[in-house]
């Protein structure tokens, strides 16, 4: 999606970005739990400037975007089965699928964010 695409009337509502705030402030395997008010306090001192200079897109750009609110939509709940998905291998060539690997093994799968 090109910057000039966004509609300015998809921007975020105060009462969604709180919910994103929720949702985030638990923090995840890698990244450290950040309370909701330490978020809003970050963004009334930086703004937009939160994104680093050279970013194209700004937080709002990013909570604006269809795709993105789609996200924040859970598909798969505690307990059901995985969708079947194909990766490609850190080492080595090829890829793997979930399906094949689930045949001969027990898998955990553990989605955060890395960045």
């Amino acid at each position: 999606m090109d910057i000039g695409e966004l509609d300015s009337s998809a921007v975020p509502t105060p009462r969604e970005i709180l919910r994103y705030m929720r949702v985030v402030s638990s923090g995840s395997p890698v990244d450290p739990r950040w309370s909701v008010r330490g978020m809003v306090l970050s963004q009334l001192r930086h703004g937009r400037g939160n994104a680093p200079a050279d970013s194209p897109l700004k937080l709002q750009d990013v909570l604006a975007s269809e795709d993105y609110r789609d996200l924040m939509t859970a598909k798969v709940a505690v307990g059901d089965v995985a969708p079947d998905f194909e990766l490609k291998r850190v080492e080595g060539e090829g890829t793997v699928r979930l399906s094949a690997v689930v045949r001969s093994q027990p898998v955990v799968l553990v989605f955060g964010s890395y960045t």
